[in-house]
C-alpha cells in the first residue's frame, strides 16, 4: 500500500443525521499517525429550479446551526435506497409543490474536503409555472424570484448558503442560466 494510508478509523454516531469520523493517517512509513476528524451524514441534494416563466423558487427556514433564517434552494438528504435524482425531485415537490418537467444533474461535489465526509449533488430543474395550491413543510416559506433578484440577494448577503451559491455557478457553467 502507498501513502498516505488510513491506519485506524473510529465512528461515533451522534444522531440519525450526524456521525463523527476519527481517522489516523500515516503519511510516510516512519511517521507517527496523525489524527483527523470529520463529520458525515447522508448524501445531500439541492435543486436550482426555474419555472417556464423564469421564476426561481427559493425557500426560507430557520437553521439552528447558524441561529438564523436563511434563503436557500430546495434541498435535503438522500434517503436509504433512494437515488440523488429521486431525492431532488422529492425535495422540490415537498418544499415548493413543483414537479420537475426536466431534471439535470449539474455536479456531485464535496462541500468541505477538510471537515465533511459526504457528497452533495446539485440539480437544475425546469418546472411548470407555480402550483396553485401547495402547503409547504412546516416552518418553510416559499418565494419565487427572477434571476436578477436572486443575484441581488447574493450580493446583499440575503442568499448566502455557500453550497447553493456554487449551484448558481454550476448552472451557469453548464449553460442552464445566463449570468
Amino acid at each position: 500500500m502507498g501513502f498516505p494510508r488510513i491506519v485506524r478509523r473510529k465512528t461515533t454516531v451522534l444522531s440519525p443525521w450526524v456521525t463523527v469520523l476519527e481517522k489516523e493517517v500515516r503519511f510516510r512509513e516512519d511517521d507517527q499517525p496523525a489524527v483527523y476528524h470529520s463529520v458525515t451524514q447522508s448524501p445531500y441534494v439541492a435543486v436550482f429550479g426555474m419555472t417556464r416563466s423564469g421564476q426561481v423558487p427559493i425557500v426560507k427556514q430557520y437553521r439552528p446551526a447558524v441561529e438564523a433564517y436563511t434563503w436557500e434552494f430546495p434541498a435535503g438528504t438522500v434517503d436509504a435506497g433512494e437515488t440523488p435524482a429521486a431525492a431532488a425531485a422529492r425535495e422540490l415537490l415537498e418544499e415548493t409543490g413543483l414537479h420537475a418537467d426536466e431534471l439535470h444533474e449539474i455536479g456531485a461535489y464535496y462541500p468541505d474536503t477538510g471537515r465533511l465526509s459526504m457528497c452533495s449533488t446539485g440539480f437544475f430543474a425546469i418546472c411548470p409555472d407555480r402550483v396553485a395550491e401547495h402547503s409547504p413543510e412546516h416552518g418553510i416559506e416559499v418565494r419565487y424570484v427572477k434571476l436578477a433578484t436572486l443575484y441581488d440577494m447574493v450580493r446583499s448577503g440575503d442568499f448566502r448558503h455557500q453550497l447553493h451559491l456554487a449551484l448558481i455557478a454550476s448552472a451557469a457553467l453548464h449553460g442552464r442560466i445566463a449570468v
